[in-house]
């Protein structure tokens, strides 16, 4: 775990208070220039940064995220910035973006990203309307912001004096860690799909040869797919930290707004092809558990054992109940590909999976484990190739019935017992092509395999093989 977590410093070039000064003054006759030229609301961004010196590396880490943010919401609106101009100086990073955006709606929108993560609390973003008026969370029904440390009224504290400068740069540096460490397992989870995506042959799956089984998408789908959900991961990752402290079977309903924003974001980038959604709902669970045992170990040491045996008990424990909803499935809501196919046939699909502590997986990396000696991408065909020998998978039966599933099961088991075709990474590929286009024949594509694929990924990435 050491590898995913870094100490930020906080050595810099001290700043006199007349410097301070000058460079408030400096901004703030930026802002009225602004205002003046464009006659737009404008967004000013500053950061909390206490003591002397105003920009370290540590600083700079906090702005780098406030900006990423910003133009990540920006773009989610649809909206153009007028002007950006970005000024990481050493009395204080500073950015300002011209917007054409109604002042009120600006506003609530910055209140709302101020709140959204520990490290937000970071940032400073001030909203000015097209008239040169700041205006205030108190004018939005706000409360005032929380201190760094305490929680109580910043302001209160601030003046009063309630905290060494020492604590809050302490403070600082474990929320900026603990969003670091959210991003490196965001960052792990992209990289997952993207190789699951890449890996080839496989038989009816969109890879790098061939789109399956599809015909609505390809490579480049999945790949856009997943640029656009990597921050979706982190926050999962952030979520799970955030609710550390509340029981495990109320944290699947804090993470299922984050689940919907990311399907969302998705269907965006893919003009509404499902590409991810099984995904988002089992790296959504196994984020939040990392980023809840991470929390519980309170960052106080990243060597902490975070085996996957423990991830994937603490996901079991998220998704207790979730086939109960399938038996209990409302009568008003339009019936899914995943309800009928219960009803049909008993299938739980991914929801069963989460509840059983994704067994198949933990079953499977043991295996995998004796192919060590094999190439990487040739020990994931071996992986798929069990996956689909085992999996129930509720995607080939919604293509082809029982009937289509026990082809590619058996298939698969027939390839499995040939153990010298299965070392024999080009007969292999030879036999999957062939596979491949027997499944594109009859339409079938094993999906939920290939999201246990990425899952069995991740977890390898993670242990660092």
């Amino acid at each position: 775990m050491q590898r995913f977590f870094q100490t930020f410093s906080t050595q810099g070039k001290g700043i006199s208070l007349e410097d301070l000064l000058n460079a408030r003054e400096a901004r703030a006759l930026l802002q009225q220039r602004l205002l003046a030229k464009y006659r737009q609301p404008l967004v000013s961004v500053t950061l909390t940064a206490v003591g002397s010196v105003k920009k370290n590396p540590l600083l700079d880490y906090v702005f780098e995220k406030a900006l990423e943010k910003l133009t990540a919401l920006f773009a989610q609106r649809n909206r153009l910035i007028t002007e950006k101009i970005v000024r990481p100086l050493d009395t204080g990073h500073e950015a300002f973006f011209v917007l054409p955006i109604n002042a009120d709606e600006l506003k609530q929108a910055m209140i709302e990203l101020e709140d959204s993560t520990p490290l937000a609390r970071l940032w400073d973003l001030d909203v000015f309307d097209e008239n040169g008026n700041l205006l205030s969370r108190a004018e939005f029904g706000f409360s005032p912001r929380a201190c760094l440390v305490c929680g109580d009224n910043a302001k209160y504290c601030a003046r009063h004096r309630q905290h060494q400068t020492e604590e809050i740069m302490a403070e600082m540096q474990h929320r900026a860690q603990g969003h670091y460490f959210a991003e490196q397992i965001g960052g792990l989870v992209y990289q997952a799909l993207l190789q699951e995506a890449r890996l080839s042959p496989k038989p009816g799956l969109v890879d790098a040869l061939t789109n399956g089984a599809h015909t609505d998408m390809n490579l480049q789908t999945f790949e856009q797919s997943a640029v656009v959900l990597k921050p979706f991961f982190t926050d999962f990752v952030l979520k799970g930290m955030e609710t550390a402290n509340l029981p495990e079977n109320q944290i699947l309903a804090q993470l299922r707004p984050i689940g919907i924003l990311a399907e969302k974001a998705m269907l965006l980038a893919t003009k509404n092809i499902n590409t991810h959604k099984g995904a988002i709902f089992s790296f959504g669970l196994v984020c939040a558990a990392i980023g809840r045992l991470s929390a519980q170990a309170q960052f106080k040491s990243y060597a902490v054992n975070l085996d996957v045996t423990l991830i994937c008990r603490l996901v079991a424990q998220f998704a207790a109940g979730l086939t109960k909803e399938l038996e209990h499935y409302p009568t008003h809501l339009p019936i899914t590909a995943g309800v009928r196919l219960f009803r049909e046939y008993g299938l739980t699909g991914a929801r069963g999976e989460a509840e059983s502590g994704f067994h198949q997986i933990q079953t499977l990396l043991p295996l995998l484990d004796e192919y060590h000696q094999l190439a990487w991408e040739h020990r994931l065909l071996i992986a798929l190739l069990h996956l689909m020998a085992k999996n129930p998978d509720t995607n080939v039966v919604h293509r082809g019935g029982l009937e289509g599933l026990q082809f590619v099961q058996q298939s698969a088991i027939d390839l499995l017992e040939n153990q010298s075709l299965v070392l024999d990474k080009a007969g292999l590929t030879q036999a999957l092509l062939k596979f491949d286009s027997d499944c594109i024949e009859k339409n079938l594509s094993a999906g939920g395999s290939a999201d246990l694929l990425a899952l069995s990924i991740f977890f390898l990435l993670f242990r660092g093989d």
